[in-house]
């Protein structure tokens, strides 16, 4: 039962001290047509542990493959003063378009930020997917590319890229692990300021 856990462990444990890393631990479970979810969150960069959420949510789909989402995240991120709170109530739209080799998915996500010593503020985040259909090599590996824009709407402004490309591992009696690599580009003084980190996901 452990196996499947090894190795990205072992990677992680190598990663951990050398590159900017985040861990992801993904429940999912069905509740009459809807889906619950339940997501925790944990991050380092090159100044140590900086940034830890928990998410909750429930998503229920509609006609012609697409979904709405209504979410609740509880996140904190370390400051001058110690760990910041930013609450974070959530809705989405998911569209899943099915192609015979690709698998499109573009959603579409609203945030009302409730920050400590800082006015509330909203913002969009469109992202978009593409996942093969198609496993690859004998260790049957699922490749995916998702690249996200960030808007503020106060006023509407694009002021951050993410771009990720990964793997999907084949799934396991404990879930399923995805392995991937994130960039980020933020818009800071009218200069975009690049960061990347390396997101290890277990989806139970």
């Amino acid at each position: 039962m452990l196996r499947p856990l090894i190795t990205p462990l072992i990677l992680a444990s190598i990663l951990n001290g050398q590159f900017n890393h985040q861990e992801k631990l993904v429940f999912k479970r069905p509740l009459g047509k809807s889906t619950y979810t339940n997501e925790l969150d944990g991050r380092t960069n090159e100044m140590g542990f900086f940034h830890k959420h928990m998410d909750f949510g429930l998503h229920y789909p509609i006609k012609n493959d697409w979904k709405v989402g209504l979410k609740y995240r509880q996140m904190y991120r370390t400051s001058d003063d110690g760990w910041q709170l930013e609450q974070r109530p959530q809705a989405e739209v998911i569209k899943t378009i099915k192609r015979t080799k690709i698998k499109w998915q573009i959603r579409s996500r609203m945030d009302y930020r409730i920050r400590e010593g800082k006015d509330d503020a909203m913002r969009n985040r469109t992202r978009i997917q593409l996942k093969s259909n198609n496993q690859f090599t004998r260790f049957k590996l699922t490749p995916f590319f998702q690249n996200e824009f960030f808007f503020s709407t106060d006023p509407w402004k694009y002021y951050i890229n993410r771009i990720e490309v990964g793997i999907d591992l084949p799934k396991t009696n404990i879930g399923e692990w995805s392995i991937y690599y994130k960039y980020n580009q933020t818009l800071t003084d009218g200069t975009w300021e690049p960061a990347y980190t390396f997101v290890f996901k277990l989806a139970i």
